[in-house]
C-alpha cells in the first residue's frame, strides 16, 4: 500500500521527532559525563590542590617556629610550633581521606618522613630544655634533609594532581567532539525531511558544543579566564558555569605555582651570594694565582651571579608588594636629588652606548611623601628600561613638573615605541615589548611590574604613552 503525501509528512517527521529524541538522550548522556567529571575536578582535584598549599604552608611555619626556637628556646615559640603542627596533622588526614590511591601513597611518604621529622625535633628538645650539649649541625642536617624531601613530595602531589586535572580535561573535549560529531549527524539526515528543522536542531546543539570545545582548547593551552557565556539549554548553561568555576580553580592554581617560585627564588639567593663572595675571592687571589684566561671566566661568572641575584631580588620584591607585605619609610622629600641620583647611576651605560641624557626638572619642585629607596628603585627601572631600547644616538629626556597638586615624572625615549594594545598591559609581570626590529631587547619583565607597585603605594598612578614622532614616554605623579 503507498502511503499518502500527508503520512509519508508524518513519518517523516516521527523521524526526525525520533533523531531528535536520539540526539537528546545521547547530548544528556554526554552533559552528564561533562558535569561528573567537572564535579570530580572540583570535588576532589581542586581540594587535594587546596590541601597541598597549606600543608606546605603549615610545614613551612612549623620550620620556622622551630628554628626561632632552636635559637632563642623561647616557649612561646614552641607553643606556636605545636599549633601549626596541629594544623598539618588535621590536613594530612583530611586529604589522605579524600585522595586516590597513587595520591595516597604520596601522603603516606609524607607522612612518614613528617613523623621522622618531629622525632628528631623532641629528641632535640628534650637536650635543649635539659640546657645539654648535642651535635646542633647534625640535628640541622638531618631536619633540613627531611624538609627538602616533605617539600618535594608535595610538590609532585601538586604535580600529580594537576596532571590528572588536564587529563579530566581532554576527556571533556573527546566527549564534546564525539557530541558534536552526533549533532552533525542528525543535522545532515534531518535536511532530508524539513531544512527549517534541520537549522533550528544544528543551531541548539552545535554552537554551544563548538564553543565548549573551543574552551576546552583554551584550557588545555593555559588560558583559565572564566568568559564562558551560554544562554541555552539549561543544561550546558551549568555547564559553562562549571567551566568558568574550573577556570577560575585553575587561575588560583596558577597563582600557587608563581607563589611556589617565589618561594624558591628566596631559597636561591643565599647559594647566589656564596657563590658571587667566592669569585670575587678567586678574583682578588685568595685562593692562589689564577691565569689570564682563569680570570676572564672568573669574571663572566661574576657578572652572571650579579644579574642572577638582581634576578631573584626582583622576584622577591614582586611578591612581597603582591602579597601586600613590602615595608615602605614614608618621609616628606623633594624628587630632584632622587632623580639626580638615578641619572648619575646609569651615566656610564648611557656614554657606552652614546644616547643623549637630558633632565627637565625645575628648582623648588614641592616635596612629596615618599619612601627614597623605593622611589629610586622606580626611578632605575623606568630609566633603566628607556635607555635599553633607545638606539644609539638617540634621546632619552627626564623630566618633572608640578601638575594640579601633584609631581609628575615623565621618562621619554626615542626608541621604537610600544604597540598600542600593549599600552596597558606593559606593567604586568612578566609582560616583554619585543619591537621586532633592531631594538628589541630582552629582560625579566618585572622592571615595569615593580615601578607600577611601588607608584600605586605611594597613592599615585602610572601610565605609558606613544609619541607622535618616535619613542614611548612613561609617565608617573605622586601626590604632593
Amino acid at each position: 500500500m503507498r502511503l499518502t503525501l500527508f503520512s509519508r509528512l508524518i513519518l517523516g517527521y516521527l523521524a526526525v521527532f525520533a533523531l531528535v529524541i536520539a540526539v537528546s538522550l545521547y547530548a544528556l548522556q554526554e552533559l552528564q559525563r561533562f558535569d561528573d567529571i567537572t564535579q570530580s575536578i572540583l570535588d576532589r582535584d581542586n581540594r587535594i590542590l587546596d590541601y597541598e598549599k597549606k600543608l606546605a604552608d603549615s610545614f613551612l611555619s612549623q620550620v620556622r617556629y622551630e628554628r626561632k626556637f632552636v635559637i632563642a628556646k623561647d616557649q612561646a615559640l614552641y607553643r606556636e610550633f605545636l599549633k601549626f603542627k596541629g594544623d598539618f596533622e588535621r590536613y594530612l588526614n583530611e586529604a589522605s581521606g579524600i585522595a586516590d590511591p597513587k595520591l595516597a601513597a604520596l601522603l603516606n611518604q609524607v607522612k612518614q618522613d613528617y613523623d621522622r621529622y618531629h622525632e628528631l625535633f623532641d629528641k632535640e628538645t628534650v637536650q635543649i630544655k635539659a640546657h645539654r650539649e648535642y651535635p646542633q649541625g647534625w640535628y640541622n642536617r638531618e631536619k633540613n634533609q627531611i624538609t627538602d624531601r616533605i617539600l618535594g613530595l608535595l610538590e609532585q602531589l601538586q604535580t600529580e594532581r594537576q596532571q590528572g586535572t588536564y587529563r579530566k580535561v581532554r576527556e571533556l573535549a573527546d566527549a564534546g567532539a564525539r557530541a558534536r560529531d552526533a549533532a552533525l549527524t542528525i543535522t545532515i539526515a534531518s535536511l532530508l525531511f524539513i531544512l527549517v528543522l534541520s537549522l533550528l536542531i544544528a543551531r541548539s546543539i552545535t554552537r554551544p558544543i563548538s564553543i565548549l570545545k573551543n574552551k576546552t582548547r583554551e584550557i588545555a593551552s593555559g588560558r583559565f579566564e572564566a568568559d564562558l557565556r551560554l544562554s541555552s539549554p539549561p543544561e550546558i548553561g551549568e555547564l559553562a558555569a562549571s567551566f568558568n568555576l574550573m577556570c577560575r580553580k585553575l587561575s588560583e592554581i596558577d597563582k600557587m605555582k608563581s607563589d611556589f617560585f617565589a618561594a624558591m627564588s628566596h631559597e636561591l639567593r643565599t647559594p647566589l651570594t656564596s657563590i658571587k663572595e667566592g669569585t670575587g675571592l678567586l678574583l682578588e687571589g685568595v685562593g692562589g694565582a689564577t691565569t689570564e684566561k682563569q680570570r676572564k671566566l672568573l669574571t663572566i661568572l661574576a657578572e652572571e651571579s650579579n644579574r642572577l641575584i638582581g634576578l631573584v631580588n626582583s622576584l622577591l620584591d614582586l611578591s612581597k608588594m603582591e602579597a601586600g607585605m613590602m615595608n615602605y619609610s614614608f618621609e616628606k622629600a623633594s624628587l630632584a636629588p632622587l632623580i639626580k641620583k638615578a641619572v648619575g647611576e646609569i651615566t656610564p651605560l648611557v656614554e657606552a652606548k652614546g644616547i643623549q641624557l637630558e633632565t627637565e626638572v625645575p628648582s623648588g619642585l614641592p616635596t612629596v611623601k615618599v619612601d627614597r629607596e623605593r622611589i629610586l628603585q622606580a626611578l632605575r627601572n623606568l630609566i633603566g628600561n628607556a635607555v635599553k631600547f633607545t638606539p644609539k644616538a638617540g634621546r632619552v629626556t627626564i623630566a618633572a613638573r608640578t601638575v594640579t597638586g601633584k609631581v609628575e615624572v615623565s621618562v621619554r625615549d626615542t626608541g621604537p615605541g610600544i604597540a598600542a594594545e600593549n599600552l596597558k598591559t606593559i606593567f604586568n609581570k612578566f609582560h616583554q615589548e619585543n619591537s621586532g626590529g633592531a631594538f628589541s631587547a630582552n629582560g625579566s619583565g618585572l622592571g615595569l611590574a615593580i615601578a607600577k607597585h611601588i607608584i600605586v603605594s605611594h597613592g599615585g598612578e602610572i601610565w605609558a604613552e606613544n609619541h607622535p614622532d618616535q619613542g614611548s614616554t612613561f609617565i608617573f605623579v605622586l601626590p604632593c
